[in-house]
């Protein structure tokens, strides 16, 4: 992520994972329509870097601060996804000591982690592995899968980049984080790492002053980094994590939540809408906090779908098709919600403009929503361990298709 107008930009993840984004829930969906996911039949065992994250933080005290950041996915109830430190980063080419330190020692790391062989959690002390990578030492951090098994879907291997600049204890070049901000920065960064995309919920708060109960509710993989507050999980990123990693039993993710799914129809009623952000926003009950802001989920319709690929123009029936996103119709325009239960209203929106590149919410394409949306649903009842379908939403004061994103890239 990156300093940008209000506060800091997320940035979705470098590597492997800038090309299979999709949003609203999962980093990437496999041809089939399932999500790219770790195996959970071990815990993924990742492997830090042996120097310091900055002049302050020491090699200790970074590697205690790394766990917890993975404990908070780790500790969700409801998913069965789990994290184990199993070293310093191993030797490989030309890092052989210890300490990755430099861009040539930062290459054959990450070479290591595109060939499966090791999880690399790199600390970057002078901002020169940045300036490297993204030409930019104001980048706080990016992180994601490095390879994927084609054949099953799986992520492999993935790592994380950490700039140590903003916990120097310094003004210059780079103003410090807090240390709940750079931690909460790094929670988010682990949720790319395993599997997660961004979501856009309550996105008032990236551009202005929002309330408490909106903060409450804003995602830890909302692509701003608002306050240090997002170290904590908010609905939207539980319901996720679990869905993605289902934990079994009375705790787990069908003893605590429900789904909702439908299709995004433009104003015919037939033609599917692609890229609109669609969000749940739980009936309020009187007194309290307001319910409709802090407990809220979202999906991005047509996340399993391959947007603007995969059709007859752009990739013929000659050419091989990539492992990202499925060719089937059904899931044009379709979303999904994971929510735990109780009565929730549906509103769509457009992905914000500001959302793109590496902090893109709907992959690396976005598009306005067209039309205006219709006031929220009526109250939609989510139950433990059902699917609330036909969910549908028609815009309003559309064209009846929508040509102009039929036909080839540019």
């Amino acid at each position: 992520m990156q300093r940008t107008g209000r506060g800091l930009l997320f940035a979705a993840a470098g590597l492997l994972a800038a090309q299979i984004a999709t949003a609203g829930g999962p980093l990437g969906v496999f041809t089939n329509g399932q999500p790219y996911v770790w195996s959970t039949t071990a815990e993924i065992q990742y492997r830090t870097d042996g120097g310091p994250l900055s002049a302050t933080v020491n090699e200790a005290a970074a590697r205690a601060r790394v766990a917890a950041m993975f404990s908070v996915w780790e500790n969700v109830g409801s998913a069965s996804i789990g994290y184990n430190r199993t070293g310093a980063i191993s030797d490989v080419g030309a890092f052989t000591d210890g300490d990755v330190s430099t861009a040539v020692e930062f290459d054959a790391v990450s070479g290591a982690c595109d060939a499966g062989t090791q999880n690399p959690i790199v600390y970057d002390v002078t901002g020169e592995i940045f300036q490297d990578v993204v030409a930019d030492d104001a980048v706080i951090g990016f992180a994601g899968p490095c390879s994927i098994d084609p054949g099953t879907g799986r992520i492999l291997s993935g790592s994380a980049t950490m700039n140590g600049l903003y916990q120097d204890g310094q003004a210059a070049p780079i103003a410090d984080l807090s240390a709940a901000e750079y931690d909460a920065t790094f929670i988010h960064e682990f949720g790319h790492f395993s599997g997660l995309d961004h979501s856009q919920i309550n996105v008032e708060c990236g551009f202005a002053s929002c309330g408490t109960d909106n903060l409450a509710g804003l995602p830890t993989m909302f692509p701003f980094l608002v306050t240090g507050q997002q170290g904590t999980l908010s609905i939207d990123d539980i319901g996720w994590i679990s869905k993605l990693y289902p934990q079994a039993g009375g705790a787990g993710f069908a003893a605590t939540h429900g789904t909702i799914t439908g299709t995004i129809y433009f104003s015919d009623g037939e033609s599917h809408a692609q890229l609109v952000n669609v969000v749940a926003r739980r009936v309020d009950a009187a007194g309290g906090a307001d319910e409709s802001r802090t407990t809220a989920g979202s999906g991005v319709s047509g996340n399993r779908f391959r947007v603007f690929r995969g059709n007859p123009i752009n990739e013929p029936s000659d050419q091989p098709l990539g492992p990202f996103g499925t060719v089937d119709p059904a899931d044009i325009g379709f979303y999904e919600i994971p929510l735990p239960p109780g009565n929730y209203r549906i509103e769509v929106e457009s992905i914000n403009p500001e959302f793109v590149a590496g902090s893109s919410v709907g992959g690396d394409e976005r598009i306005d929503m067209p039309g205006t949306a219709p006031p929220p649903s009526a109250p939609i009842n989510v139950a433990a361990g059902a699917t609330n379908v036909g969910n549908d939403v028609t815009l309003i004061g559309t064209p009846p298709r929508f040509d102009q994103f039929e036909g080839p890239e540019p």
